[in-house]
Order: C-alpha cells, then sequence, then structure tokens
C-alpha cells in the first residue's frame, strides 16, 4: 500500500500544529479567525469556515482516504475481471500506477492528498494490464504488467509532479511575504487570485497524468516488443 514503507501524513518538521477548534476539526483559518476581524473579508473572498480546502486532516482521515480509494480500486477491479471472465475466460490483471510509491510515499504524496484530493488508486493514476498472454489476447494492443517499478518512469514523474508542488510553494512563500508585508486585508485581491490558482491546480495535474498515461504504456509495449 502507498504510505506504508514511510508516513508521508505526519505534520512537516518544523511546524508548529494548528489549534483544534471546539468542534474537533483542524482548520487553515480557525474559529478564532472567522470571529476576528478577518472574518468579513474571507466571506467575502467565497471562503468559509467549513470549506473543504480550509479543512485540515487527522492522520486517521488520510488514512481513511488511503483506505477508501484501496477499496473502491479492489472493486473496479473485480468488475473487470468479471466481465473479461465472462466475454473471453481469462481475467489475469493487476493494476499500474502512473504516480506510484516513489511519488506517493514522499512529500509529493501527502501535498496530493492533503491540498490537492487526489488519491492514489482512484482511476486517473491506474491503467490494468494483463499478466499472460491469454489475458492480453482479450484487451488488445496492451503491454504485460512489468511486475516491477520501472526506475526511469518513476523518476520522470517524481520530477514532473514535483514541478507542481514547486509552483504551489513558491505561489505560497510569495503570498505570504505579501501579507506580511501589507497585511491581510490590503492583500485581499492576492489571496483570491492564489486561492483560484489552487483550486485550479488538481484539474492541471489531472490533465497532465491522462496525457502521460498511453505514452506510459506505449513505452512499456516498445520495451517489451523490442526486447521478444
Amino acid at each position: 500500500m502507498f504510505g506504508r514503507r514511510k508516513t508521508p501524513f505526519a505534520a512537516p518538521a518544523g511546524r508548529s500544529p494548528l489549534r483544534i477548534d471546539s468542534d474537533g476539526k483542524r482548520r487553515v483559518f480557525g474559529e478564532a479567525v472567522f470571529a476576528g476581524s478577518h472574518g468579513n473579508m474571507l466571506k467575502d473572498l467565497g471562503f468559509g469556515l467549513d470549506d473543504p480546502s480550509n479543512i485540515v486532516p487527522m492522520r486517521a482521515d488520510f488514512d481513511k482516504r488511503i483506505q477508501d480509494s484501496l477499496a473502491e480500486q479492489d472493486q473496479r477491479r473485480t468488475q473487470i475481471e468479471n466481465e473479461l471472465l465472462r466475454q473471453h475466460g481469462h481475467n489475469n490483471i493487476r493494476p499500474f500506477f502512473i504516480l506510484a510509491e516513489p511519488v506517493f510515499n514522499s512529500d509529493l504524496g501527502r501535498w496530493l492528498v492533503m491540498l490537492m484530493n487526489l488519491r492514489p488508486y482512484d482511476d486517473w493514476n491506474v491503467v490494468y494490464l494483463p499478466m499472460d498472454q491469454a489475458t492480453r489476447a482479450a484487451m488488445g494492443d496492451l503491454p504485460l504488467h512489468p511486475q516491477q517499478s520501472i526506475g526511469p518512469i518513476d523518476e520522470l514523474m517524481q520530477k514532473q509532479i514535483g514541478s507542481f508542488y514547486d509552483r504551489y510553494n513558491d505561489a505560497k512563500r510569495k503570498v505570504e511575504q505579501i501579507v506580511a508585508e501589507i497585511g491581510m486585508n490590503a492583500a485581499a485581491d492576492v489571496l483570491d487570485r492564489f486561492v483560484t490558482y489552487v483550486d485550479e491546480m488538481p484539474n492541471q495535474i489531472l490533465d497532465h497524468v491522462a496525457r502521460v498515461k498511453p505514452m506510459i504504456v506505449e513505452l512499456i509495449l516498445d520495451v517489451q516488443t523490442k526486447q521478444s
């Protein structure tokens, strides 16, 4: 499972934990902020106390997200296996993950799950590949599952997803600097643009993975064809 070898969902070192509000939830902007002078400004920006992006999930929440994603993937795989068996008599498949352990068992994985709300076992990150020739014949022109991590692909995806992560952190640092210099009220437009920027980033990541997924499958097929 993703997240087993390391603990990417722990709080970053050196950062003090956010205060837990009266309802037991931990928020980026808590009850005290909304009750104070900045509350109306945040509301004017369309940012509510209980917006999903304002809730910081606890470790148990992250574990549940991963477990739910895994369980849903198991259900989808079982459906595909049943259909393959019904139509072709062969159904030996295995999920191949575009963003694999080197991404999700790292700070990138914590960021993807915590802030981008992208779960590792969901369809966007999975392609089902056959494990034997009989199943491959039933599924069409797909490579066999490599049954191992492909180092160059993992390194490439770490670099590409890392570029999104770096852009997010750069933008966040700039916004924090502006807020520190001129105050939150004066920086309302900057905060608004940053919220919009962050809201759009998950779709940018999904679009990127959707573009590279067939390329990666084609690359695996090409390597296997040349080897044979």
